[in-house]
């Protein structure tokens, strides 16, 4: 009886101990929040038969498809030629517009005015010389951040998508995304497309590293340092 009151004081001191202790482990940091909306344009049917069921659909959630090039003909469309690095069934084909013109695809965002930002996204040509006539830009609160020309098609299916990063600072708290593209013959695809705060340590994965809580911690604790004591009292009155 007196070793069971021991032990029921002596896990009952572990506890309080581990309870106090527990109260400084940190908590698991907040996961990232992708501020671009569909960015993976998952979101809709790749056919909408409200518009025309015979084409893809035009209309993506979230997103200000600025790309008529005809009487209700989008350049910018849903396309089930999707990303295989993310296992997705969509992208959004970036077609055909007349030379000398650029079709639009745009998104506020909720920004922080001097944050610093890191944009991603994957994109995918299927122009091939000679067919080869391809713009891409991107702009960031109205500045142009990145212009890419004549990008061909890979012929390793799993490799045509490629990533592209950039970094920028935001001026306001809306910040404009704007996707510009032309292509001549064929179209290019993007897909994935995010935007996350860069963190003051620039440790863009911290916030995804999940600490166990402080219960389960006292848990495997008490279970351990139980199973020592035991054995030496074992050992003792052996």
């Amino acid at each position: 009886m007196k070793s069971a009151k021991n032990i029921g004081l002596l896990v009952v001191g572990m506890t309080s101990a581990i309870a106090i202790t527990g109260a400084y482990i940190p908590q698991a940091q907040a996961v990232r929040v992708n501020l671009v909306q569909n960015g993976d344009f998952e979101a809709d049917p790749l056919v909408n038969p409200d518009y025309d069921p015979t084409l893809p659909n035009p209309f993506i959630t979230g997103w200000n498809n600025n790309s008529l090039i005809g009487t209700d003909i989008f350049a910018n469309r849903l396309s089930n030629y999707p990303n295989p690095a993310t296992n997705g069934l969509r992208s959004v084909e970036l077609g055909y517009t007349p030379p000398g013109t650029l079709a639009y695809l745009s998104q506020n965002l909720a920004t922080k005015k001097d944050n610093e930002y890191q944009l991603s996204f994957y994109l995918a040509s299927v122009e091939e010389a000679p067919r080869l006539d391809n713009i891409f830009q991107v702009f960031v609160g109205g500045q142009k951040q990145l212009e890419l020309t004549n990008l061909t098609l890979n012929p390793d299916s799993l490799l045509n998508f490629q990533k592209y990063t950039l970094n920028f600072v935001a001026t306001s708290r809306v910040t404009e995304l704007k996707f510009a593209s032309h292509t001549g013959y064929d179209w290019l695809n993007l897909d994935d497309v995010s935007v996350y705060r860069v963190e003051d340590d620039n440790s863009q994965g911290s916030g995804n590293q999940a600490v166990p809580e402080p219960t389960t911690i006292g848990g495997i604790a008490i279970a351990g340092l139980l199973g020592s004591w035991l054995k030496r009292k074992k050992a003792a009155s052996c």
